[in-house]
This record gives C-alpha cells, structure tokens and sequence, in this order.
C-alpha cells in the first residue's frame, strides 16, 4: 500500500465442494485438489457492501487456496494459465495470496500477481457489462411503468449507484449509464500492482485489502502502523480479494473523486472507441496526494507491464 493515497472509502465458499450456478446451486462434485490448492465454485457474498447484484447474475468461478508459492505456480500451470495469458483466461479465484511473494524473483512475482487479480477483474467487469445490458435495453422505453419490473430494476441498480430522481428522467439515465460500467483490465491491475506492492504490503496480506481502501469502523479494519497522531482510520479487511476488486470498481463508478474519469469513459463510448487505460488513468488525479505524478507512474506501470498490449481478454466459458 503507498504511504500518500488519500481517503478511499469503501463502498462494498469455502469446503471442498464444487457448486454450480443454473437457477440452484447444487452440490455436483467434491474438492478438487491440486498439490496444495483447494478449488470450488463460488459467488461473492451477495450482501457485500458496494455490491450491485440487482439482477445480475455472478460470474462463476473456481476458488483456489494455497499454503506456498510453489503450490500456486502449480495451479497455474494445471490450469495452463501462463502470463502474458492466452484467451480464454481460466475462471480460478485466488482468494488470498500466499506468504513469500516478497522473496520471490520480481519477475516471477509480477507474473504471480496479475495471474492472481486477471480473473478477478475479468468477473467483476462481466458482471457489471451485464447489468449494463440490462439498463439499455430497460431504456430503450421511453416511459417505464412503476408497476414493470424494468422499472423496479432501474431504480434498485440508481440507488446502489447513489443516484436519486425519475428512472424516466433522460439525464437520470445518462448519469446512471455513466456510473455503471467497466474499469479497463489494464487500469485495475496497474492499481493494484501499485497500491498493494505487487502483493506483499501488510495491508494485503492481512486484510486482502489491494486498493488502500480506508474504514472508520473499529471492527472492519487494520490500524496502520504509520497513522498519524490524532488519526482514527484504518485500512479496510475484506474476506477475500474479489470483493476488494468489487469495492474498488463501484468506488471508481460512484466516488465524486472520479467523476472525470467517468466522463472520459463516457466520451469514448460515444465515440465509440475501446477503453483507453491509459488516458482513463488521468481520471484518477485525485486518488493521490501527488496527483499528476501519481497518474504518470500508473501510465509508465502499463507500459513497463505491456498492460496495454493484452487485447481483448475473456473468462473460459462456463465462468459467467
């Protein structure tokens, strides 16, 4: 976690047991091992702060658990999951990350690291693309019935988005639109590389906190060791790293902080054009106290990282 981030508040299974999401979830099958991982199928929890699971379904993916990092390079490779990835990108969770990234070969820890958070970000985004589906085609009504249940989905998804007013209001529907979308692969993995230490802060290693999200809940959070005399704040725990990848992506789409960068994104889209990361990043001034020099160290991280040459990437079928 870097010492300068400013206040980022958060917004926000395990057995052996492999479950499968169609309608129920049903028990088909019993853990899967390998070497030291523990694999599963999962959902975030569904009453998770900052989730928005208004209608949209979870993406499904395998948990995997580790004891070393020997057993995560073999889950990995089991699972031909290699870095630079090749699509499709296997639908496996790490929940945490194992002790001993620190000691690892900065290559091999970078290649460990994006592996961990790719299908993460990969989920989160097909989750939040779906809602957004489901918001255009609701929109293309020109008037939505209180009784419909189009109407009754909009307003569920404009009040986790903090948004007030008609559903049937034009600039209602543009704000919402504007909130609820993606935050580009490469953006979320160069935050997280960054914010975390490519893993091995305290914060993450404790509390699967990747984003330097703080809490002023006594029970929800770690005491930094650094904090100021008179401060009250404290890093944010998260049960697992996926819903610190969640709380990260709504905080983006709903944080007046970064309302720039959501107009960038609504301009692109207009004009429709890819997601630039790398233009995205300048939509995060405000993340940090050092402001441009922040935003130009997480260019110059997905460039170094050739983040922006990954293409378009996609969870194996089956994972949503």
């Amino acid at each position: 976690m870097t010492g300068d981030s400013k206040q980022r508040q958060g917004l926000a299974l395990t057995d052996h047991r492999v479950l499968i999401l169609g309608g129920l979830l049903i028990l088909v099958t019993a853990a899967l091992l390998v070497g030291h991982a523990r694999l599963e199928a999962t959902r975030p929890d569904a009453g998770a702060e900052g989730a928005v699971h208004g209608g949209a379904a979870e993406p499904e993916l395998l948990v995997i658990e580790f004891d070393s990092i020997a057993a995560m390079e073999r889950a990995f490779k089991d699972h031909e999951f290699d870095w630079p990835p090749e699509a499709p990108v296997p639908p496996l969770q790490v929940r945490t990350l194992p002790e001993g990234l620190d000691d690892t070969d900065p290559d091999q820890r970078k290649a460990l690291f994006f592996r961990s958070l790719l299908p993460l970000v990969l989920a989160e985004n097909a989750r939040i693309r779906r809602e957004r589906g489901r918001l255009i085609d609701a929109f293309r009504k020109d008037r939505l019935q209180p009784s419909s249940p189009e109407y009754a989905f909009v307003t569920q998804v404009a009040e986790r988005y903090r948004l007030d007013g008609d559903v049937n209001d034009p600039e209602l529907r543009a704000r919402l639109l504007r909130r609820v979308d993606v935050i580009p692969v490469p953006l979320a993995l160069a935050q997280a590389a960054k914010e975390s230490g490519w893993g091995t802060s305290r914060f993450t290693r404790e509390a699967n906190n990747l984003f330097g999200v703080r809490t002023w809940e006594q029970a929800s959070g770690v005491v930094p060791e650094q904090r100021p005399a008179g401060a009250n704040h404290l890093v944010r725990t998260f049960p697992e790293l996926r819903q610190s990848v969640r709380n990260y992506l709504i905080t983006l789409n709903v944080g007046g902080a970064y309302s720039s960068l959501r107009a960038l994104r609504a301009e692109m889209r207009a004009q429709a054009q890819p997601l630039d990361a790398i233009r995205l990043a300048e939509g995060l001034v405000r993340y940090s106290e050092r402001g441009e020099e922040y935003v130009g160290e997480l260019q110059d991280m997905i460039r170094a990282n050739g983040l922006h040459d990954l293409g378009e990437l996609r969870l194996a079928e089956g994972a949503n």
